[in-house]
């Protein structure tokens, strides 16, 4: 398959899951947020399963998001990356990642129990909790903490 190929199906499945499971984002919306065309091209192939795919790549980000935050609130202190970029944060900040990541592991959960029970229903909520999160909370929060770090870098 070529990527435009892909591109047609991922079009194709995420129609079909969107009907099935009744999430309301967009696939648009969906990929600004996840990349999960550029993740599934790489990939080389639409999973028969693409809602579970879609979900995946989604629950991928969310978790490594809130890995990081979690080495700027408790940094390994073997690694000098984490250790000099928590040093930048007062206890407030930390505070705030913390919720961050609650909210996270809410989100990121929720995929986890939709996997297990196959409730769509669950499976809609992960997908349209996970895009609204992202928007509204996530993606603001992590702009302005990498400015902070970039800065810091710079100096």
């Amino acid at each position: 398959m070529n990527n435009k190929d892909i591109l047609e199906e991922i079009e194709r499945k995420f129609d079909e899951s969107k009907k099935r499971i009744g999430f309301k984002s967009t696939l648009d919306e969906i990929d600004e947020a996840f990349f999960v065309r550029d993740f599934i091209i790489k990939e080389g192939f639409v999973s028969e399963n693409f809602s579970r795919q879609m979900c995946s790549r989604m629950f991928e980000t969310l978790s490594s998001w809130s890995n990081y935050l979690h080495s700027l609130v408790l940094p390994n202190p073997h690694n000098i990356m984490n250790a000099n970029e928590s040093k930048i944060f007062n206890e407030e900040e930390k505070k705030r990642f913390m919720k961050l990541m609650g909210k996270s592991m809410a989100i990121t959960s929720t995929n986890i129990l939709a996997g297990l029970s196959k409730n769509e229903k669950t499976e809609a909520e992960f997908i349209d909790g996970a895009v609204e999160f992202w928007n509204k909370t996530l993606s603001p929060e992590l702009i302005k903490t990498m400015d902070k770090i970039n800065q810091k870098w710079k100096e």
